[in-house]
């Protein structure tokens, strides 16, 4: 197994990684679907279909329940579910179990931090705010600015230019696929944690696995070693 570069920055995804925020979104979903006489998805099957933008989610969840939506009718439906979920942000979305002790870690060694979703970038730094995470993770590039979201290594390039640090030099820490597509385009070291979001991760895809960020947090630690 090729031997990880000590991180000088750490990528973080939002959805599934640093917050479990299924709950609000499928409960946004949900309101979105009944209002069009529709029934709503299961918190499982929802979870299954975050990490690529709002407008998939809601393509997605239409489709699952036999609705096809045309153009126009998706962006009114998305723009719907963004009011409704904005309006809940973080009713019942938490912080992954092991986060303060990443951002601890990655403290302790003056490891830099950004935030890369698919999410829009004000409602990331809603969430992040409200966890108390916004002064450690003081970069944010969300899904809704001029460049594509991931699987593109264009947000993880941005994010790391805003920090100054090389590509050699960082780890992408995220749950899903285009996490680690983008990470591998990128040529950031792949480092994917355990979720039930999205679909699942092949080994091929990462670099290391952790169960989750507390886990990210001790691979600092044991590179730190070598």
């Amino acid at each position: 197994m090729t031997a990880l570069p000590l991180p000088r920055a750490l990528l973080l995804d939002l959805d599934g990684t640093l917050i479990d925020s299924a709950p609000d979104i499928a409960r946004a979903l949900a309101e979105i679907l009944t209002a069009h006489d529709l029934p709503p998805l299961d918190e499982a099957a929802v979870r299954q279909r975050i990490g690529h933008g709002v407008a998939r989610l809601v393509e997605s969840g239409f489709a699952a329940v036999g609705r096809l939506l045309a153009e126009a009718d998706l962006a009114a439906a998305t723009a719907a579910m963004m009011d409704a979920y904005r309006a809940r942000l973080t009713d019942r979305t938490r912080l992954t179990d092991g986060v303060e002790a990443l951002v601890a870690a990655c403290a302790a060694r003056a490891i830099r931090l950004a935030c890369v979703t698919n999410k829009p970038e004000a409602m990331a730094r809603t969430i992040l705010d409200h966890f108390g995470l916004g002064a450690a993770i003081p970069v944010v590039i969300g899904g809704d600015g001029p460049l594509p979201r991931k699987p593109s290594p264009a947000p993880l390039l941005a994010a790391l230019a805003r920090l100054g640090v090389e590509p050699a030099d960082a780890w992408m820490v995220g749950d899903g696929v285009p996490d680690m597509q983008a990470a591998r385009a990128a040529g950031v070291a792949a480092v994917a944690v355990r979720s039930d979001y999205g679909e699942p991760l092949t080994p091929g895809l990462y670099d290391r696995l952790a169960d989750d960020p507390a886990g990210v947090a001790a691979l600092i630690g044991a590179t730190d070693r070598r």
